[in-house]
């Protein structure tokens, strides 16, 4: 029996959480990475994907006013998954909303999962997180008849009846109706967990998490939350990790000895060798469209393997290197070796937080 390892984390902010996601992805191996407040503009949402070697980000970035000037943005949801996911994996691109963001996959055994990643609304309007909530409601009530569903990220409420002191009442009582109305399950409820009882390190209260129905819950290995000392953080939410036992492995085995298109280094000749090779096996595969009424998913298997079959016969090949960085410059490798001086500094003053505290300030 296989696993597939689902993470999710509110980052506090992607820039100074680089370092720590990537040693975190590293460390738990996570197939899926739920981001919550990566705090990117839209136009630099490509750089989630140059954190870890071998992971492909979607993502949504919150729309900015006119007259918003900082460097930085505001909110924002990703997910970030493995490259080598044997699975058909797709975004879902029905999402109305800038809080939302959905993905798709479907196993050979175990049919399909929905996931959606959310960061929903922290400000104290209680319209706005009701929008929100009926997003994810409506997306919810329609995926749930094709498959298993999981919504993750910081839903900025709480679930649970002993937070409703240090939480927003109003927005828990929207959240629990939701999770009461598909009768989804979580972590702090019926879900046992390992590690400490909160993920909103500043109020200890449970605002981050995995909601899955009963299918999911068959499947459920484990769910963990890592403790504050157990990662290097810049954050003050602490990340959840779950794990779902699977019938296949979800991975195609990659080494240092695979070898993939290297469409860096063709030329016109190669193209040309490219598209004559497919010619043929497109027209046969439009004939069987036109007289056999092929269903869409089986259309799109036929014209991936087409593609593979003619990249494999003419374009160059490079190897795949497990080892390398592309975000990891000198500059980046002085930065983190402060990070860890700076974090050293803030334990051994017993972790204060606030910025009237010198080495929380610094770190």
């Amino acid at each position: 029996m296989s696993s597939l390892k689902l993470l999710a984390w509110n980052v506090r902010g992607i820039m100074s959480s680089t370092v720590c996601l990537s040693s975190l992805l590293k460390n738990t191996d996570c197939d899926i990475c739920v981001v919550s407040e990566h705090k990117l503009k839209k136009s630099s949402l490509h750089y989630l994907s140059t954190i870890e070697q071998g992971y492909t980000c979607i993502g949504k970035a919150e729309e900015l006013p006119n007259k918003y000037h900082a460097y930085h943005g505001k909110g924002g949801v990703a997910i970030l998954y493995k490259n080598t996911l044997e699975f058909s994996v797709s975004e879902i691109h029905d999402i109305n909303s800038e809080r939302v963001v959905g993905l798709q996959i479907k196993t050979k055994s175990n049919g399909s999962i929905f996931i959606f990643g959310a960061y929903l609304p922290s400000d104290d309007s209680l319209d706005n997180y009701r929008n929100e909530l009926n997003m994810l409601d409506n997306l919810v009530s329609y995926y749930c008849n094709y498959g298993s569903v999981i919504v993750a990220g910081d839903l900025n409420a709480s679930c649970r009846t002993k937070d409703r002191l240090h939480s927003n009442h109003c927005k828990s009582d929207e959240l629990q109706k939701f999770v009461k109305r598909h009768d989804l399950l979580f972590s702090g409820g019926q879900i046992k967990h390992t590690g400490p009882d909160y993920t909103f390190i500043t109020k200890k209260t449970m605002i981050d998490y995995f909601l899955v129905n009963k299918s999911v819950l068959r499947q459920l290995r484990s769910c963990e939350i890592l403790d504050e000392g157990s990662i290097s953080s810049t954050s003050d939410h602490l990340p959840i990790v779950v794990e779902l036992s699977i019938d296949n492995n979800p991975h195609r085995i990659m080494n240092s000895y695979s070898k993939f298109p290297a469409w860096h280094k063709i030329n016109d000749d190669h193209i040309r060798k490219y598209q004559e090779h497919m010619d043929v096996p497109i027209e046969l595969l439009t004939d069987r469209i036109n007289s056999d009424n092929l269903d869409v998913d089986t259309v799109n298997t036929e014209i991936e393997s087409i593609l593979h079959e003619a990249a494999d016969s003419v374009i160059p090949k490079c190897v795949f290197n497990p080892y390398t960085k592309p975000y990891w410059t000198p500059d980046v490798k002085k930065a983190h070796q402060m990070e860890r001086s700076m974090r050293k500094r803030w334990l051994a003053n017993g972790r204060p937080r606030g910025m009237s505290h010198e080495s929380y300030k610094h770190y």
